[in-house]
């Protein structure tokens, strides 16, 4: 099975534009967001942004519960010496706004004599534009997207080419397959970010996950690209906000009791 999954290359997979996505039909099914933490067997959680001081992050990362189920059965497909670490998952408006401007400015400092038009197109290739239409939600505000790589059980992460959040196409999922097709030399250790690509690819596909073709590490369940690559009428996930104070929750729930 092992052999199977870093053998099988990464698919050529059309580019489909955030234009073509964020038309595509939305109906939330108003499943909850639940943290990741709780299987620490099969995934650990490391939340990236918040060890990083971003503003508005937090220590630990939710998602629907349906991706956990799916992140479940593709932890169950990995090496018995392995798992997954999840980087990030769901992200309020906050972190994603700091996070486009921070790209930005990483981009402008290598790219000076690009005007902010294209430098927005260029940034939206590692994150997302941030977005306050129901119809056209970033899609880690949706619950429904997901980073992360995989470590031994003894804490060593494997290596993919690429830190994460790079923002070059060497974080394309397809960067060394191109590499290796076009029979360009290969070194050892790029051999081997290719086949982790692989392995991580492959088993998140069969899980039922869709990758984002620019970053190796980012997959996404019931989103409107998910709808989409499985020919589906309509997206299951919208953006949606994760309250942790329960009294809060309880207000929430029972608002209209409170407005008739």
């Amino acid at each position: 099975m092992l052999e199977h999954l870093i053998s099988e290359p990464i698919p050529y997979e059309k580019e489909i534009s955030w234009e073509t996505v964020y038309s595509t039909p939305l109906v939330d099914c108003e499943e909850k967001l639940v943290p990741l933490s709780l299987a620490p067997e099969k995934i650990l959680v490391r939340s990236t942004y918040f060890e990083a001081g971003i503003a508005g992050s937090i220590p630990e990362c939710y998602a629907r519960s349906k991706l956990l189920k799916k992140l479940i059965k593709a932890s169950k497909l990995l090496p018995k010496n392995l798992r997954f670490v999840i980087l990030d998952a769901w992200r309020n408006q906050q972190v994603q706004t700091s996070l486009f401007q921070q790209c930005k400015l990483a981009l402008s400092a290598v790219n000076p004599n690009i005007n902010d038009e294209k430098l927005n197109i260029l940034a939206q290739q590692y994150v997302a534009v941030p977005s306050t239409k129901i119809s056209a939600p970033s899609p880690h505000s949706t619950g429904g997207a997901v980073d992360l790589t995989i470590s031994t059980k003894d804490g060593v992460v494997l290596f993919f080419g690429s830190p994460f959040d790079y923002p070059s196409e060497i974080s394309y999922t397809r960067f060394f397959e191109k590499k290796f097709e076009r029979g360009d030399i290969i070194s050892k250790k790029e051999r081997e970010a290719m086949r982790n690509r692989r392995l991580l690819y492959n088993i998140m596909k069969i899980a039922g996950f869709v990758n984002f073709p620019c970053e190796w590490w980012h997959y996404e369940y019931g989103t409107q690209r998910w709808a989409i690559e499985n020919k589906k009428k309509e997206a299951i996930y919208g953006a949606t906000s994760l309250c942790l104070n329960s009294f809060e929750a309880f207000l929430r729930t029972n608002k209209h009791r409170f407005t008739k």
